[in-house]
């Protein structure tokens, strides 16, 4: 047996389907497929469970989680295959042989469990024992082979079981990897081998022919051109994660909490273009994360950037079913200073300016448009600080249930390698948790600053409403003072009146509509009532002439 630290490897297998149940297979990827090529994804998954041993684990566990790995592969075949990278600069393709397998690792942990599991600030670095090795990467006739995936199932005797995966970005989005293959493997354990609930509309969707090009644009080669570049000295380098300086938190918005920066935001923006828990979560985050760095003597003037990821699935044309198995995800970008996220306003900057990138890109800029511009407005991006979000609420990680007990925590390791939070759904109803990792300095600013903006924001909201209150009073003493002449209210009253009168008898007539609505706005007074009334007669005047026409 292997000991690595805190670490000691029980057993490491290669999982394959059953035999004879999977065809040899290739996908080709897509252009969402690609920019994610030299990418990988990493995560841990805590099962709290006092009541396993570790002869249980060896003689039950172990074998149940195989047979169980087996059946999903059997659906989810790219898991056990491979990045195939063919000669002469070719496009990858993933493709799974007769035999292919998954790496998956057993191994025991004598680390404090209740630690690694907990909230607080804690070292990145005690999480890399838990979390399995790519396979290197090999040659085959001039043909760069590279491993897709590896699995990790380490038991913490008495305590726990924590489960890891890491794998390439191209396989999938977390839509397809968590949200779909790891609850099927985990429903299945559950299930004791049975898969039989796997048909019909819970069967991975592979096809890929619906993806259309209706601009000539070719995708997949303008993605590829940038990516080409990968060397293959590049890919054979370790992808195993290296131990860095920075240090990792998890931190929870609840319902409640979420609600109040939704009035704050409101109460300055009334009419957003779009806001929801996950935006003002995000903005807030993003704003103390930005306090943290000036305090750490970041500059003011930075420019920094909050990306996000969209799933596009049901918003490609025509759309993708909610199965769709591959990376279906584009990226909206939201662009603002430090100054600008630390001021009193920063958060609410910060939550409007991320709603408006996600409504730009879903409204007005499209898939077409943001392939187009990605490779720049990244470029522009990487020029100052740019924040990523990873993970999704979306996912309910904590609906994932192998038999062994309710998910107590996960963790996204990912987010260690670059400058990223993770936000994802909570324990509780309508919580959000928040991942956040960074060098300890920028850490121990922003919990100061995250825990107080929480304390004042009663205090906020209290004060958003006592000023809406004034305002609201002002508005009304102000159109009371309009109407204090009560004779001429009355007198517009009748005209109105009068006036709605002729203008129902024009387009009953169909005619003299458009000399109504003039008299109308001009007696009035009101620039507004006459633009209405006479869009209502251009409308009345069509309809008049439709209706004689019949």
């Amino acid at each position: 047996m292997e000991s690595d630290n805190m670490v000691t490897v029980l057993q490491h297998c290669q999982v394959s389907p059953p035999p004879g149940t999977t065809s040899e297979k290739s996908l080709p990827p897509t252009f969402f497929d690609l920019r994610m090529v030299d990418s990988s994804t990493k995560h841990l998954f805590f099962f709290e469970c006092t009541s396993i041993s570790k002869n249980h684990f060896l003689e039950s566990i172990i074998p149940s989680l195989k047979h169980s790995l087996s059946l999903s592969l059997k659906y989810y075949y790219p898991f056990a295959g491979n990045l195939i990278f063919p000669p002469n600069s070719g496009k990858p393709e993933i493709r799974y042989l007769e035999r292919d397998s998954a790496s998956l690792i057993f191994a025991e942990s004598s680390s404090d469990f209740i630690h690694l599991t907990g909230k607080q600030t804690r070292n990145t670095t005690e999480f890399l024992s838990l979390l399995p090795q790519l396979p290197p990467e090999s040659m085959s006739h001039d043909t760069l082979v590279v491993p897709i995936s590896s699995f990790q199932v380490t038991l913490f005797p008495d305590s726990g079981i924590c489960v890891g995966f890491h794998l390439r970005h191209a396989i999938g989005d977390g839509n397809s990897v968590v949200k779909s293959f790891f609850k099927t493997w985990a429903s299945i354990t559950k299930a004791g081998g049975d898969a039989t609930f796997l048909s019909g509309e819970f069967v991975p969707y592979y096809d890929r022919t619906r993806f259309r090009d209706p601009e000539g644009l070719e995708f997949e080669t303008i993605v590829w051109n940038d990516l080409e570049k990968i060397t293959k000295e590049e890919w054979s380098r370790p992808h195993h994660p290296k131990p860095n300086n920075k240090v990792r938190a998890t931190f929870v918005i609840s319902h409640a909490t979420a609600q109040q920066l939704k009035k704050l935001v409101l109460g300055r923006y009334p009419f957003p273009s779009h806001i929801s828990t996950f935006t003002v979560t995000c903005g807030y985050v993003w704003s103390c994360l930005a306090k943290a760095r000036a305090a750490c003597g970041k500059d003011d003037d930075e420019m920094v950037h909050f990306l996000t990821e969209v799933d596009w699935r049901t918003r490609l044309d025509p759309p993708l079913p909610a199965t769709y198995f591959g990376n279906c995800v584009l990226p909206s970008l939201a662009c603002a200073k430090t100054a600008q996220l630390k001021g009193s306003d920063g958060f609410v900057f910060g939550a409007k300016s991320i709603g408006d990138a996600i409504h730009k890109s879903l409204h007005h800029t499209g898939v077409s448009k943001t392939i187009k511009n990605l490779a720049r407005q990244l470029a522009a991006a990487s020029k100052g600080w740019l924040l990523e979000s990873f993970s999704s609420p979306k996912f309910k990680m904590y609906d994932i249930d192998f038999g062994w007990g309710r998910l107590k925590t996960n963790e996204e390791l990912s987010i260690d390698d670059c400058e990223a939070i993770a936000v994802g759904d909570g324990q509780n109803e309508g919580e959000t948790e928040i991942i956040v990792s960074n060098p300890k300095p920028i850490m121990d600013a922003f919990v100061s600053i995250f825990s107080l903006g929480l304390q004042t924001l009663d205090e906020k909201v209290k004060k958003l409403g006592a000023n809406n209150f004034i305002r609201t009073s002002t508005e009304s003493a102000t159109e009371a003072d309009n109407n204090l002449d009560s004779g001429r209210s009355k007198a517009c009253e009748a005209i109105t009146l009068a006036a709605c009168v002729l203008v129902v008898g024009s387009w009953l007539m169909g005619e003299h509509a458009n000399a109504v609505a003039a008299v109308l706005g001009a007696v009035i007074g009101s620039s507004t009532i006459s633009y209405m009334g006479k869009k209502m007669a251009r409308t009345w005047d069509n309809k008049s002439s439709s209706y004689a026409g019949s």
